[in-house]
């Protein structure tokens, strides 16, 4: 009797919402909605555009940190409804680069979180708990660049990444039907993969340049564990007590990028940034649980289950004004088309499109640099139909943080 099957058909490794523009990477690229590919003008090109570290002469350290907040909604067609309880998670980042007194070149390290961070914490008892009650994932990149110029105008860059992951997903199990309490289930995992990134930079004008970037996908597989407790006394035989661990493992396949996008300076105080990016999600297609000590008599199995996300097509605007020399003014806005189709969205990643709003300041000094933001992603209302959980979700993430650099 397959008691436990539905463990494996509501298995999912989904990373948080695939966010339009991740704020984390850097104070002035976040304030300007992202759109930076070719502008790239601070250590933190080495995340959106390796290239432009040709343009730093000298030696630049620029490093901060993020404070993130997601709140999600969701109501039953029943007009029941819940939310997700209060959370604040803090991803940092770190930029060193330099030309080694090299002329044409530069060399520099990144460590930044390259996708959304974070996850959703619903109630214990709530309305989404045979789905989901917790869900974490958490990405670093170590990001070595490198960028050489061949002639004067021009630039091109590359990366190598190591994005290494750490997930945790809970969510309880319905054991009514065999007169038990609800049941917990706990999946917790890590584990690293490699990938590779490339950029170049074109300064057409005085006011007008062209980037564009392209960054693989990277695999990562989890080596993880599965723990099973409160289990029903009728299973509790096949498992051998009323809790069970196992090992298990299961793949991230992170998604490859493409971004292109033009910059333009109007005046010596205006800087406009137009991006256009594209993100292929469809290599998230499958999502595979494979479990060391299954017990098939009561359905607790490994499997897969084919989520069917698409491509995503990102549009960013971006805008600074300077003040003054040494003060400035951004803003910018980010458009993104939901990968994720309507039959496979679930509490873990309620995603629908998105609209971003960032704005921030700097400050430029003789050696000093300080940027600060405020980001805000709205997912509207998204009404789904679906065997996981019908219902109507909504999402909303505030992103507020700060680098500080400093040129030797």
């Amino acid at each position: 009797m397959h008691y436990l099957f539905f463990l494996s058909l509501l298995f999912f490794f989904t990373p948080p919402n695939s966010y339009a523009s991740n704020p984390s990477q850097g104070a002035k690229a976040a304030a300007m909605g992202t759109a930076v590919v070719a502008i790239a003008d601070d250590p933190s090109a080495i995340a959106h555009n390796p290239a432009g570290l040709v343009n730093l002469r000298g030696t630049h350290l620029y490093n901060g940190m993020t404070a993130l907040t997601i709140k999600s909604m969701f109501e039953n067609p029943r007009g029941q409804s819940e939310k997700t309880q209060f959370q604040v998670f803090m991803p940092f980042h770190l930029y060193l680069c330099s030309d080694l007194g090299i002329e044409k070149m530069a060399f520099g390290l990144g460590i930044f979180s390259p996708f959304g961070i974070g996850g959703r914490r619903w109630p214990d008892t709530g309305l989404t708990r045979y789905v989901s009650t917790d869900s974490f994932i958490g990405t670093i990149n170590i990001n070595p660049a490198f960028a050489w110029s061949p002639f004067s105008g021009f630039s091109l860059g590359l990366g190598i990444d190591y994005i290494y992951a750490n997930s945790k997903s809970k969510r309880k199990m319905d054991q009514s039907f065999l007169g038990g309490p609800d049941g917990r289930f706990k999946f917790e995992g890590n584990g690293g993969g490699w990938g590779f990134n490339l950029g170049l930079l074109y300064k057409v004008s005085e006011k007008v340049s062209v980037g564009a970037t392209y960054r693989s996908r990277v695999n990562v597989p989890l080596d993880g564990e599965i723990t099973l407790k409160d289990i029903a006394s009728p299973l509790q035989p096949l498992f051998g007590g009323s809790r069970f661990k196992t090992d298990a493992e299961t793949t991230i396949h992170f998604p490859a990028n493409i971004t292109a996008g033009v910059a333009y300076h109007p005046t010596k105080r205006w800087t406009l940034g137009f991006d256009v990016e594209w993100m292929d999600w469809s290599r998230f297609a499958k999502s595979r649980l494979d479990i060391e000590r299954e017990v098939p008599a009561a359905g607790f199995t490994g499997g897969s289950m084919d989520l069917g996300w698409g491509t995503q097509w990102l549009i960013k605007f971006g805008v600074e004004h300077a003040l003054s020399e040494k003060t400035f003014l951004r803003g910018g806005y980010v458009y993104g088309k939901s990968p994720v189709p309507e039959r496979t969205l679930s509490p873990d990643n309620p995603d629908s499109d998105q609209h971003n709003l960032a704005f921030g300041f700097g400050y430029k000094g003789k050696k000093y640099v300080f940027d600060l933001y405020y980001n805000a992603t709205f997912y509207p209302e998204r009404k789904v139909t679906n065997p996981i959980l019908s219902g109507k979700y909504e999402s909303l993430i505030h992103a507020v943080g700060f680098s500080l650099g400093y040129r030797f």
